[in-house]
């Protein structure tokens, strides 16, 4: 059953991430930043009533079969209000995007602050740049069409 991929996986014949959780402080927010302006889809969306929290799982594809975000509501917690502290572990999620440049234009289009413009951090490495999700976790986007070892 589908509904059960987000615990269990879907048929992994090997290791693999099934996702990564971050706590969410305003859930439409962070929905409208994921899908509308990153691009990603709704896989499924649990509310647990009984517990008073929300997961919804995103992903770029429409399945299971890569690594998805957790995107986890807490119905009743006071960093809803005052926001989640993400101490000093957190350090990004990175998302391969055909063309960094261009992702960065449109996102800052759409009223996304862009932390670390695009540029190569080392000769022959592919461009990156850094963007803040609506709860403040960093979000690496990395350009993967195009590079050819050596560039930049």
């Amino acid at each position: 059953m589908k509904e059960e991929y987000w615990i269990w996986g879907k048929d992994a014949q090997r290791p693999r991430i099934l996702h990564a959780m971050i706590r969410v402080a305003d859930l439409d927010r962070s929905l409208d930043f994921y899908c509308n302006k990153l691009g990603m889809v709704v896989l499924s969306r649990v509310d647990v009533e009984a517990a008073r929290f929300s997961i919804v799982f995103v992903n770029f594809t429409d399945d299971f079969d890569s690594g998805a975000i957790e995107l986890t509501y807490n119905w009743d917690h006071p960093a809803n209000a005052e926001g989640y502290t993400h101490g000093s572990g957190y350090g990004h999620v990175a998302i391969g995007v055909p063309d960094v440049f261009a992702t960065c234009d449109r996102l800052r289009a759409a009223g996304v602050a862009i932390t670390t413009e695009p540029k190569h951090l080392l000769p022959g490495a592919p461009a990156l740049a850094f963007v803040k999700d609506p709860d403040g976790y960093a979000i690496e986007l990395i350009q993967t069409a195009g590079f050819v070892a050596g560039d930049g």
